[in-house]
């Protein structure tokens, strides 16, 4: 097993918001192969697409409940991974100092089309991506009481490393704070990351990716969950 402590050349931090972009660009490479994504985007082009995802999808990750932490490389002050953290709504009320308006409440549980899209993007694919995204939902996942991964990307020449492991293990102890479980949308390169770090399975989301050329083990996303640790 990959160890839970980071490489010292290595080091996480809160994300601002002006990293969002280069956060954006590891999430663009790390899921390049992924096969709900890249049939998703197979025939877009990519300046487009990564428009549409700063424009369209980041967003969400500047709202008041997420946080992003990332990896960073020290000696070039490259971000190579992150992972966020959506904490639950009950910390955000409107007396605290990040409150979740019924605005931002509603934003994040909108089930609406994006307002654009890149040109021959696939709606098939769209559809099983945003099924990813909120899979935990049929399972039990509450906003208001649990924290929620959003995404866990490593850039590919910095994989293998414990990079991964060493943020689920920080974010981990954010949530043993305060006493409450976890959930995240696991895909197969990192669902046994996930269950050596105390996520249990709790179901799945099959998006059947053999219909577009996909293979039966990458079709499915497992929802796993986390409670707290005794």
């Amino acid at each position: 097993m990959a160890p839970k402590t980071l490489d010292p050349k290595y080091e996480i931090a809160i994300a601002t918001p002006e990293d969002m972009e280069e956060v954006m660009y590891v999430l663009e490479d790390a899921y390049a192969n992924d096969e709900v994504w890249w049939h998703m985007f197979e025939k877009c082009d990519k300046k487009e697409v990564h428009k549409w995802i700063m424009e369209v999808v980041m967003p969400r990750w500047l709202m008041p409940d997420i946080t992003t932490y990332k990896v960073v490389e020290k000696s070039s002050g490259k971000i190579v991974g992150w992972t966020a953290l959506a904490s639950p709504w009950k910390y955000h009320t409107s007396t605290s100092p990040k409150p979740m308006t019924e605005d931002d409440k509603h934003h994040a549980l909108s089930e609406d089309l994006p307002p654009w899209m890149p040109k021959d993007i696939s709606m098939e694919g769209l559809g099983e991506f945003f099924r990813m995204l909120n899979g935990a939902f049929q399972y039990g996942y509450d906003p208001e009481k649990d924290y929620h991964r959003k995404g866990t990307m490593i850039h590919p020449d910095f994989q293998k490393q414990g990079l991964a492991t060493a943020l689920t293990a920080h974010t981990n102890a954010v949530a043993d704070k305060t006493g409450d479980r976890t959930w995240a949308p696991a895909r197969q390169t990192s669902h046994k990351m996930f269950k050596t770090m105390g996520f249990v399975d709790i179901g799945e989301v099959d998006h059947h990716t053999e219909r577009w050329g996909g293979t039966r083990k990458n079709s499915i996303t497992a929802i796993v969950r986390r409670d707290v640790a005794n």
